[in-house]
């Protein structure tokens, strides 16, 4: 299951939808704390997939509550602004991502497509 984060619902339906189509389980969240009460109440969360700049909570800023939450959790950041390929030891698909990008790093950290809930 991935947890998919972007303050953009264009942008977080996409990427949710092309998930779901490709097999995954995904839940959405449109800000950073939504995103950690997402990861308190669903345990079997494989993957957390977010944006780098989001009001309030900052992608990175998730990503050390999350994985602090949740030691191990691989986290996969996005970003139309940031160019580093490696932002603090999480990868990063840039803005905008072709699916296969999404698909291509998202199955390299999960493993292949996971069984709907």
């Amino acid at each position: 299951m991935v947890l998919v984060v972007d303050d953009d619902p264009d942008v977080l339906d996409v990427a949710a939808d092309v998930l779901e189509l490709r097999g995954f389980a995904a839940l959405r969240a449109s800000s950073g704390h939504e995103a950690i009460e997402v990861l308190r109440r669903h345990p079997e969360i494989d993957l957390l997939f977010t944006d780098v700049l989001m009001p309030g909570i900052t992608g990175i800023e998730l990503a050390r509550q999350a994985t602090a939450l949740r030691p191990g959790l691989p986290v996969v950041l996005t970003s139309g602004y940031v160019r580093d390929e490696n932002i603090r030891g999480y990868p990063l698909v840039r803005k905008p991502f072709t699916l296969h990008d999404l698909l291509h790093t998202v199955e390299a950290y999960v493993g292949g497509a996971t069984p709907r809930a």
